[in-house]
């Protein structure tokens, strides 16, 4: 007997537009567009499932053991496609085009996740000034040399889970700025100490809360923190990556662990 097709609220019409940052995730055509002579917005997408609501024969012998979900038509399972790489998908139905979905939606999830955990952590008022600070250091006259500290607990921390391009912008980030944040964090601490105290308490619950929910991938959890106190300070991303950089190296505040 086949599944019935759910039908979708406009909430969750809402939630599946708004992940896809408003373009198709294969093509990325829009996937709202205004017809001639219409004030509001038409949709332009269809909601696709992504194992097969009900599979043909051919796309379950090419399903294998692959697992079906608990709920096909659980939101999990959806995603919004244009009417085009909608109609391809289903009729040209191949398991790397469900894999590439797959890894998507799982995607636009993880990010749902971080967001909302983000919005339940507060960041003390004092890391604007920090990132003030970084954004206002100066280059052509200072050379910082890897020997000011010990850049192998980067490496030790960073030995799996992480991809080479990512460790290299910390580790660049943390020779270039490390000793210059250190002696800020000290100054603010001279003037407050419990205040920059509760904020490294913060910065590493955070980090504890995005690794529980990305175990495996290091990357994420790194540019996670990032976002987050990028988003809550409203200042520079560059400037916050390099103060996660900073937390990284700095083994009290941001332990992303060993192998």
């Amino acid at each position: 007997m086949a599944t019935k097709r759910d039908k979708y609220s406009d909430t969750e019409h809402s939630v599946l537009y708004a992940e896809t940052g408003g373009c198709c995730p294969l093509c990325t055509l829009p996937i709202l567009f205004q017809k001639a002579n219409s004030k509001k917005p038409s949709k332009g997408y269809e909601v696709a499932h992504i194992y097969p609501l009900n599979p043909t024969q051919p796309q379950a012998l090419a399903l294998g053991a692959f697992p079906v979900p608990i709920d096909i038509n659980a939101l999990e399972n959806v995603i919004a496609l244009c009417p085009t790489c909608h109609t391809k998908y289903d009729k040209d139905f191949k398991l790397d085009e469900l894999i590439v979905l797959r890894k998507i939606k799982d995607g636009y999830l993880s990010n749902a996740k971080a967001k909302l955990t983000a919005s339940q952590h507060a960041i003390q008022e004092e890391v604007n000034e920090i990132l003030d600070a970084i954004a206002a250091f100066e280059f052509e006259d200072i050379t910082l040399s890897p020997t000011k500290f010990d850049i192998s607990t980067v490496d030790k921390k960073l030995k799996v889970g992480m991809s080479p391009l990512q460790k290299h912008e910390i580790k660049s980030d943390a020779i270039s700025f490390y000793v210059r944040i250190r002696d800020h964090i000290r100054k603010l601490e001279q003037q407050d100490q419990a205040s920059v105290k509760i904020l490294l308490n913060q910065i590493n619950s955070y980090y504890l809360a995005m690794n529980k929910q990305n175990p495996a991938n290091k990357d994420l959890v790194f540019n996670y923190v990032a976002q987050w106190i990028s988003i809550k300070t409203n200042k520079s991303i560059l400037a916050a990556k390099v103060l996660t950089s900073f937390f990284v190296q700095n083994c009290e505040v941001f332990d992303v662990g060993t192998e």
